[in-house]
């Protein structure tokens, strides 16, 4: 960190911990109070900065800020807490001895812990450790408000992709999809970082029912109709698959598509249900070239398994046991299933219109760097999780997944992640509360 001292001012370099963008700033400091926060164009999220986080001094030295343990000596019932303020020490054995107690009694799975939002509040930097304490105590209960902000994201793609939603590289991307997502009101690095995509030559889409000004500046701008963003991304894989414009290269290697699913029970097709004395029980391909089914091992690269030869489309005849069944690849569920969603229908649901539904699809055609963004437009609807799903198949068939240029994953440092949910033990989590009704998260419908 550096320091540059006048007089009387200290400027010293940092980051603001306001969201989880942790923007660099230049800190000026006056007689041990923060006087004035400004970006740090020299640090990589530093080139701008909002006006949250240049009011850090209001917030710092607020007169109404709590920077000591209370104590309330009045019921609840009273309009007069009767709050008295008493010593850390005090505050932590008197918290532990209780929160000690209940779990005695009670069981850690009793104490449901309430946690704000890291992307909005100082707890950026904290909330990996309070996530920590917690599951060291035993419960599995947390109440966050992810489920309307950053479930859709976070963990819905997982369901599709194995992880969260990677990080848009912007600012080297061919193609810069917004969907559902301000960042010139809510994350200017990211803003600066399309800014730059831009200047290079990026096409943009921005997906939103308002006209934004990144909406105004885009390319092609889709005002969806709220909550049928699902509808609009099978809208979208129903025309790449109909003009064979996604990349199949990537979709034979790098996906189920060519799995084969039975038509009896709508399970993936296993090696064991085709040969029982089969030592492993990987999954089935049908191979055009050999015209019979083979085992795909999804642990090893497609290409050394004859992958350009699997059958990605219609439906085989397979004898299993004593019975023939009929199985399908993955990618032809997905056809069938998106093959309603004809631009005249989605026109109809979502209120786009037909030419710019096309517009976009022949762009997520012929772009191969595609940088998306999906936020709160999608994650604050009751049917988020299976609009995310849509999204995120749709963004596979792109081909873009982890490159250059689109979402990249991010290798961090060779650590355990300290807020790991191993550290709960599996009873524990099994004890979650809402897991029996809704084990995958939020529902996938409304209502």
């Amino acid at each position: 960190m550096q320091v540059t001292t006048t007089a009387a001012t200290q400027t010293r370099q940092g980051y603001c911990t306001l969201c989880r963008s942790r923007c660099g700033t230049l800190n000026e400091v006056r007689d041990d109070m923060l006087v004035s926060v400004r970006p740090d164009a020299s640090h990589p999220t530093g080139q701008a900065m909002c006006m949250k986080g240049k009011a850090a001094p209001e917030l710092v030295h607020s007169p109404h800020r709590l920077r000591y343990p209370m104590r309330r000596t009045r019921p609840k019932t009273e309009a007069d807490p009767g709050w008295v303020r008493i010593g850390w020490d005090e505050a932590l054995a008197e918290t532990a001895q209780r929160l000690g107690a209940i779990k005695a009694e009670s069981g850690a799975e009793s104490v449901v812990f309430a946690v704000t939002t890291p992307s909005g509040t100082p707890l950026t930097d904290s909330i990996d450790w309070i996530e920590r304490f917690v599951r060291l105590f035993g419960s599995p209960n947390i109440c966050y408000a992810t489920e309307v902000c950053n479930w859709h994201k976070d963990f819905a793609h997982a369901f599709t992709f194995g992880c969260g939603m990677p990080a848009a590289d912007y600012a080297q991307a061919e193609l810069i999809v917004l969907w559902g997502h301000n960042p010139a009101n809510t994350w200017l690095a990211q803003a600066n970082a399309i800014g730059r995509g831009r200047a290079k030559g990026a096409k943009m889409v921005v997906i939103d029912p308002r006209p934004t000004a990144l909406a105004r500046q885009a390319d092609t701008w889709l005002p969806v109709r709220p909550g049928t963003d699902a509808a609009l991304a099978l809208g979208l894989i129903h025309l790449l698959i109909a003009d064979a414009r996604f990349d199949e290269d990537f979709v034979r290697a790098w996906t189920n598509a060519p799995l084969l699913v039975r038509g009896d029970n709508g399970h993936f097709l296993r090696e064991q249900d085709l040969w029982p004395d089969a030592e492993g029980n990987r999954f089935v391909a049908w191979n055009e070239a050999l015209a019979c089914a083979v085992p795909y091992d999804s642990a090893q690269a497609a290409q050394t398994q004859d992958a350009a030869n699997f059958r990605l489309r219609g439906a085989v005849e397979i004898d299993v046991g004593a019975h023939r069944l009929s199985c399908a690849p993955a990618f032809e569920l997905l056809a069938q299933g998106c093959a309603a969603y004809t631009p005249p229908e989605v026109e109809r649901i979502t209120g786009v219109a037909e030419a710019s539904l096309r517009a976009v699809a022949d762009l997520f055609g012929t772009c191969r760097r595609v940088a998306y963004h999906a936020w709160t437009g999608i994650g604050q609807h009751t049917n988020a999780t299976q609009a995310e799903r849509a999204v995120a198949t749709l963004y596979a068939l792109c081909g873009s997944f982890d490159r250059i240029g689109a979402n990249r994953v991010r290798v961090g440092p060779g650590v355990n992640a300290v807020n790991s949910l191993s550290l709960l033990p599996d009873a524990q989590r099994a004890k979650a509360l809402g897991l029996a009704e809704r084990p995958i998260g939020p529902p996938r419908t409304a209502g």
